[in-house]
């Protein structure tokens, strides 16, 4: 009867080592994307010997760019780990990737979903387990809450129209002939929602579109990220949505989907360098 849903993991090993006793207490496991690491030490050395300066713009120009060989070295490397502990839950799991991963962490996620009976990739697609029906979609808008990055899995807002009512179409005739439990499983979350909120600057990071698409749909749970300062949810009579904060910085989250009952929940965590980063991402607008 338990759910448990992260996110934003960036790579942390550690921390998603922490909850695993508790991940495989659940039914199934939901992850709402960004899995793999985006910050190589070695590479942030590199970036600051080559622009002579601490830029967190910089090293996303350099890594995209200069370095995209080692980097998609370091992300592969990275989503093997992840993926490898989450499997070790023995509990099925649906995730997505989000707007840091690049394509061929994702053409990973695919491959490595076709060999793994309890692993559903939905990045861009609908997966049937059981009584649960999951549309994902793990693309983003370009950011408009600080300097944008030009991340891997960014696109226009008319590319993402056109995926979204894809799979409003499918999600429609689905939804008519069969009983499930309806997941949309996001990245990015739905504009001028609690999934979106950055109480720092008082004001909502998230996306329009997705918006418009979840309330022409009746999901019975939506999942979304990115926003990491918005760890929170909202139950209606109809539905339950929830940004789990990110795993990175210890934040996750768990429902009791028999009872309605959510929980937010952090780790204790001593701050890091990657960490730091993170938290303080409003400073580097």
């Amino acid at each position: 009867m338990r759910i448990s849903i992260i996110g934003d993991i960036h790579g942390s090993i550690l921390n998603l080592k922490r909850i695993i006793p508790k991940l495989k207490k659940s039914e199934i496991i939901f992850v709402t994307g960004d899995i793999t690491g985006t910050i190589s030490y070695p590479l942030v050395i590199k970036s600051i010997l080559k622009s002579r300066r601490i830029s967190r713009e910089k090293y996303a120009e350099l890594v995209y760019n200069d370095y995209i060989s080692e980097f998609i070295d370091y992300q592969i490397s990275s989503a093997r780990k992840i993926i490898k502990l989450l499997l070790s839950t023995k509990t099925p799991i649906f995730f997505t990737h989000g707007n840091s991963d690049v394509k061929e962490a994702r053409d990973f996620f695919s491959k490595i979903s076709k060999e793994n009976e309890n692993l559903f990739y939905v990045g861009n697609n609908i997966e049937i387990h059981e009584k649960w029906l999951v549309a994902g979609y793990g693309f983003s808008s370009p950011s408009t809450y600080r300097t944008p990055f030009k991340t891997p899995g960014e696109k226009k807002n008319d590319e993402i129209s056109y995926d979204l009512k894809k799979l409003e179409q499918k999600i429609t005739s689905l939804r008519e002939t069969n009983e499930f439990i309806f997941v949309s499983l996001l990245h990015e979350p739905p504009l001028n929602s609690e999934l979106d909120f950055m109480p720092y600057s008082t004001s909502h990071g998230g996306s329009k579109l997705i918006s418009e698409y979840i309330h022409k749909i009746p999901f019975d749970y939506v999942f979304a990220g990115h926003i990491h300062e918005s760890q929170n949810y909202e139950i209606t009579d109809n539905n339950i949505m929830l940004n789990p904060g990110p795993l990175l910085n210890g934040e996750w989250a768990f429902i009791n989907y028999k009872t309605r009952n959510v929980q937010l929940k952090k780790l204790f965590i001593s701050l890091t360098i990657k960490g730091f980063a993170y938290k303080t991402r409003e400073i580097f607008k």
